[in-house]
């Protein structure tokens, strides 16, 4: 009966599991395993469907426990990078044969510290979030068992009549016959009532004619419909005697649509290439390059070039150029289209060739102008922006059916934040009638608005795009980012979805995903979105961003190590100097000092973050590393901290002095270290600082005072496991001896 009554409940736990019934599918489950504990498929679908990380580990605990060669729980540790013995000491669990006192068993242990030593140890290893209180699993294990065997005792049957052959019985069972007889009573008055009710409205119907004339009388023939409404002054009902004409139906255009966009039957095919090419290699490699795969195109296009040589045609020149952008050689792509540019006079009797060439010079100049203003090169920037405008309006003068100028105009007014002028330029492009449905620019104007936080007009000229053609993936980009930039992390995993339908196994869509579940606090599900975009190598772009959003995420998490391996990976491929700063943070979070002290030193000064901040860890790294007899050491991060102390950020100022605090003790200069401890703990109390405070006042022969600082930290231990505890207990433990 107990095995049946929990195969059913874990039948509808999962039930309610594939329905996305979470917190349903959590408590039937648990009802499964108190009748049945040792059922791995219920344990695998407990774990789907974990409330957070720790529950998911705890039920992989169990799952292993059961039975340890399980291979679906086998792979789940291993991708979180885990052995079964870390895996217990995660959850705090201790061998059997330890002897345990009821605060141990709801705290998770702490792990066992080193040999005390003079010097303080690192906050960095100590901060750490409290445990959630668990029972002993083997407590559990052992009661959930005698429960067992309580139940199967209650309903077996009984024993000690020899001779009786115990049998169910199907029927005569006591009270069936009463039951029986007592349905028939209440279906017997049931038809008694109806009866009557049915006699006396028969009789009323009889002796009341106008009853009669409603049910029996015969129905009027249906007259024709008659003719609509004609355009005339009909008179207003009501008081009034003034006419009033009929309302009209006109076929006025939906409002979401402008109508100049064409719709249904005259919807508009994929953009033909203007100026039209009548290459054949050239085409091929126009349709490579928007494919994503410019490195395939390129060799076509840069022989394409060569054919030219004695017959001048700017095609080939323009289209290499502009895969040679989408790579991020800008300065080979300008090189090429100033070569095509020199020989224009060749030609001067095709008026389409000088706009092809300047609307590319143009395009890239804007890229060009937006690199140097990254790298903080002005005044080179602002020449570039100068060219951009001259080249664009002479493009547009001379054919205004060409889309680039128009963009390459509107990036230079966006790059400036004149985003009134970017966004005229692009409704002056939209008003030619070539242009009029033209994607590119629709989305532009988006990317305007969104800049300026115009959101719902942004998200407005997204959709428009999508409706012109569903496959601009720029536009469903653009939809995406809106509805992030509008906390609105539902509709973007939903619209992610349209996206990767289209895009399937986009790196830049499952790294939206990722952004998406993480704004919702889905950790588990945003990790696996950032996983399933690196699946695709790390040659994409976009690749680098996904390291440092799932970097990131793993800071959260505290693992520390997989962050600072991610932000090395992505400074690999772009060697952003910001990157490499929260490569610093995460690799001493880590412990790994001596990246963290490399980062810190190619860093300072470059401006990517506060110096202040900068010296700030590098005197932490020394203290955190010296001996007690390395006076210069400590000398050396005192030296630090008064030059950053002026310009630290507030929330960095207590652990300033803290370090100031752990340098002066191991100096000697008792006073001085508890004035800066006592600075310290005003703003935050932690255990670090309360056992430093000991450690000083004990120096100073204060014993009462350092044990009830030490007294603080066995306390809040059982809430911490601070990795100093055992020193403190012994310090406590020799001072209330004394």
């Amino acid at each position: 009966m107990t095995n049946e009554q929990a195969k059913e409940l874990r039948k509808q736990g999962v039930a309610a599991a594939k329905a996305g019934d979470k917190d349903r599918a959590r408590q039937l489950l648990q009802q499964s395993l108190r009748l049945d504990p040792h059922n791995e498929a219920a344990w695998l679908w407990l774990i789907s469907v974990a409330r957070d990380q720790r529950e998911k580990l705890i039920g992989l605990y169990k799952l292993l426990e059961l039975n340890p060669n399980n291979e679906i729980g086998l792979e789940s540790l291993a991708s979180l990078g885990l052995t079964r013995e870390q895996l217990a000491e995660q959850l705090g669990v201790k061998p059997a044969a330890q002897p345990t006192s009821p605060l141990q068993r709801t705290v998770p242990s702490a792990p066992a510290a080193p040999t005390p030593t003079p010097v303080v140890p690192s906050p960095a290893a100590v901060s750490s979030a409290p445990g959630v209180p668990l029972p002993d699993p083997q407590r559990l294990q052992q009661a959930q068992a005698e429960l067992d065997a309580l139940v199967r005792d209650y309903l077996a049957p009984p024993e000690g009549y020899p001779g009786i052959k115990w049998a169910r019985k199907t029927k005569g069972r006591a009270g069936e016959r009463d039951s029986l007889v007592l349905r028939l009573y209440v279906a017997g008055a049931v038809a008694a009532v109806l009866v009557v009710v049915f006699i006396v409205g028969a009789l009323i119907v009889l002796n009341n004619p106008g009853a009669r004339a409603v049910l029996f009388a015969p129905t009027s023939t249906p007259s024709r419909t008659p003719a609509p409404p004609t355009l005339t002054f009909t008179p207003t009902a009501g008081v009034t005697p003034t006419p009033s004409p009929t309302p009209e139906l006109t076929l006025t255009p939906s409002p979401t649509v402008p109508p100049n966009i064409p719709r249904g039957n005259d919807a508009p095919a994929p953009t033909a290439i203007y100026p039209p090419v009548a290459e054949r290699p050239i085409r091929d490699a126009i349709a490579l390059m928007n494919q994503g795969q410019v490195e395939a195109a390129l060799p076509t296009l840069a022989f394409e070039v060569t054919l030219v040589a004695n017959d001048f045609n700017p095609n080939p020149y323009f289209y290499q150029a502009m895969g040679l952008a989408k790579q991020g050689q800008l300065d080979a792509a300008a090189e090429l289209l100033r070569a095509a540019e020199r020989r224009l006079p060749e030609k001067q009797n095709v008026p389409s060739y000088p706009p092809l060439v300047f609307s590319g010079l143009a395009w890239v100049d804007a890229l060009r102008a937006e690199r140097a203003l990254d790298e903080g090169r002005r005044d080179e920037a602002n020449a570039l922006l100068k060219n951009v405008e001259d080249r664009a309006q002479a493009a547009i003068s001379a054919d205004p059916r060409l889309e680039l100028p128009y963009l390459a105009l509107a990036r230079r007014h966006r790059l400036t934040r004149n985003y009134d002028a970017a966004l005229g330029v692009i409704d002056r492009g939209l008003a030619v009638p070539d242009l009029a449905a033209n994607v590119n620019l629709i989305v532009e104007k988006g990317q305007n608005y969104f800049e300026r936080g115009e959101y719902e007009l942004a998200a407005y000229q997204a959709f428009l795009a999508l409706y012109i053609n569903p496959t601009t993936e720029t536009a469903h980009r653009l939809q995406i980012e809106t509805a992030l930039a509008q906390d609105k992390p539902g509709l973007a995993v939903f619209l992610v979805q349209g996206y990767l339908y289209y895009y399937p196994g986009s790196v830049e869509g499952y790294k939206l995903l990722g952004d998406a579940r993480v704004r919702e606090g889905n950790v588990d599900l945003a990790l696996a979105a950032y996983d399933q975009a690196l699946t695709g190598g790390e040659d994409n772009p976009f690749v680098a961003d996904v390291l440092v959003a799932r970097g990131q995420l793993y800071e959260r998490q505290r693992r520390y190590d997989l962050a600072r391996e991610d932000y090395t990976r992505a400074f690999a491929l772009t060697d952003d100097p910001a990157v490499r700063a929260r490569r610093m943070q995460a690799a001493y979070s880590a412990g790994n000092l001596r990246v963290a002290g490399d980062d810190a030193r190619a860093l300072l000064g470059k401006g990517v973050i506060p110096d202040a901040t900068i010296q700030l860890l590098q005197a932490r790294i020394l203290v955190d590393e010296a001996r007690q007899t390395d006076t210069a050491d400590f000398e050396q991060a005192l030296t630090l901290l008064n030059a950053a102390a002026s310009t630290l950020p507030g929330d960095m100022r207590p652990v300033a002095e803290e370090y100031r605090a752990r340098a002066f003790y191991n100096l000697a200069r008792y006073d001085e270290a508890l004035t800066a401890v006592n600075t310290a703990l005003r703003t935050v109390e932690t255990g670090s600082r309360h056992y430093l405070r000991g450690l000083i006042l004990e120096a100073q022969d204060k014993k009462a005072e350092a044990a009830r600082e030490y007294n603080w930290v066995l306390t809040w231990s059982a809430v911490y496991p601070y990795p100093f505890l055992p020193d403190a207990r012994q310090r406590w433990e020799a001072l209330r001896e004394s």
